[in-house]
């Protein structure tokens, strides 16, 4: 696979980082030299600096040979002005382009193509459905949802009382009532794909796949509360706010604040959200949460444009004694910080729209993406169709040669299957299968 990215922000290095990773061959377009430079210091691939819409210089990049051209700067026009011309270059080439202004994508969400261009992400609109999955799940582990699964995947610290501490994987598979399976685990530096043999240390980072219906007794045995988020207070009016109350229901905005300290904003939010209560303020005067009794409440989203400004103000909110507390970043170098500060979801932006950006990227077959321990693993959801060639065949028989794990099985029919090697994968079933980003190759190809 050929993957030409135009833009060395954020978006664009950390999408090249994973792909290089799963040994595609990337090529990088920035027109800002000093930052194609770093940028080529730092990713194993090839960068040229030049404009992304030049024609000549984008067939010079061999965007017209790429696989995927993804368009991901800072400037919608860009974007679309540069997909349209690698369009016409040759059309077989899939061109995606992230597309912020509502202008071009409409108020109510994202249109299925603009200019012939084969898919769209708003980075703001993906970033607001994670936090919405997130919210409605009930839980801030790190929790990760599909969109054909119910089951759901959470991140969790084996600690020196931890009835997984010491032991075997098969042993806490065997002793532990509640059925999960452990897809990955994080120890230290390194990620591990874990078999029955594998022993699970004190400090090591479990992903755990639990059905709804074993999380609660798991959580419970774990030492973990799942908490309904009812009471919400949102921090800023930004985008990312305004599509996130947009996924809630109209009587919902009852019960959610939001706060924001510039006066145009406060009344652009109240005009679109009727039932919701908008205060004029600035979140950086504590005085507010003491006025407003904002410890009393389940939730507090931080979601301005300022990274550090979100993280003092969901650190601070969870320390006067807020249940649950979300800070959006910008920069994933915070991401460390926000977790060592007690805060318990940290939303990366970036992160959220090059899962979106993956998941169009890995086929139809599927239907949702996420990327795990900074990007060292991913868990793909894989719905099965009559053509795959593992249709009808038993878990045991697909040679994964230990660098990938089933997690967890939807049925057609709703039912969640925490698998053995004796289950014969069926039409219709969704399977949530986490491997290293080095293996996804290798495993695509055994799951196709």
């Amino acid at each position: 696979m050929k993957v030409v990215i135009l833009g060395a922000g954020k978006r664009g290095t950390l999408l090249a980082r994973h792909l290089i990773q799963e040994r595609r061959n990337v090529i990088i377009i920035e027109s800002d030299l000093k930052r194609a430079n770093e940028t080529q210091n730092k990713l194993d691939c090839m960068v040229k600096s030049g404009s992304g819409t030049d024609p000549h210089f984008l067939k010079e990049a061999e965007a017209d040979k790429a696989d995927f051209f993804v368009a991901l700067t800072d400037s919608d026009e860009v974007n679309l002005v540069a997909c349209g011309i690698v369009e016409n270059l040759r059309q077989e080439v899939t061109t995606i382009a992230a597309i912020r202004n509502l202008t071009y994508t409409g108020k109510d969400g994202l249109p299925d193509t603009i200019l012939g261009i084969n898919h769209i992400v708003n980075p703001e609109a993906e970033t607001a459905k994670s936090i919405h999955k997130i919210i409605k799940r009930g839980i801030f582990s790190d929790v990760v949802t599909f969109e054909h699964s119910n089951l759901g995947l959470y991140n969790f610290a084996v600690t020196d009382d931890s009835p997984f501490a010491n032991r075997l994987v098969r042993e806490c598979r065997a002793s532990i009532a509640p059925e999960f399976v452990i897809a990955a685990i994080k120890r230290g530096d390194e990620g591990i794909v874990p078999s029955g043999e594998t022993p699970l240390l004190v400090g090591d980072t479990l992903v755990l796949v639990v059905a709804d219906s074993e999380k609660r007794a798991l959580f419970k045995l774990l030492g973990q509360r799942e908490v309904k988020s009812k009471r919400i207070v949102i921090v800023g009016g930004s985008k990312i706010a305004r599509f996130l109350l947009r996924l809630f229901e109209p009587k919902e905005h009852k019960s959610i604040v939001l706060v924001e300290k510039d006066g145009a904003t406060c009344d652009e939010f109240a005009a679109l959200f009727p039932n919701l209560l908008v205060i004029k303020s600035d979140i950086a005067d504590e005085l507010i949460f003491k006025e407003e009794n904002f410890e009393t409440k389940d939730l507090l989203i931080s979601l301005t444009d300022n990274d550090e400004l979100n993280i003092v103000t969901a650190s601070y909110a969870k320390r006067l004694g807020v249940t649950n507390t979300m800070a959006l970043i910008k920069n994933n170098n915070y991401i460390p910080l926000g977790e060592n500060l007690g805060i318990d979801s940290i939303i990366s932006i970036s992160a959220a729209t090059v899962d979106s950006l993956l998941k169009f990227m890995r086929g139809k077959h599927v239907s949702s993406v996420h990327s795990l321990f900074e990007g060292r693993f991913e868990i793909i959801e894989l719905n099965i169709s009559a053509e795959m060639e593992i249709a009808n065949t038993p878990i045991n028989k697909i040679n994964m040669r230990g660098r990938g794990v089933i997690a967890g099985i939807t049925t057609k029919s709703g039912e969640n299957i925490i698998p053995t090697g004796d289950y014969q994968i069926r039409v219709g079933d969704t399977l949530l299968i986490c491997a290293g980003r080095e293996e996804l190759d290798y495993i695509q190809k055994v799951t196709h």
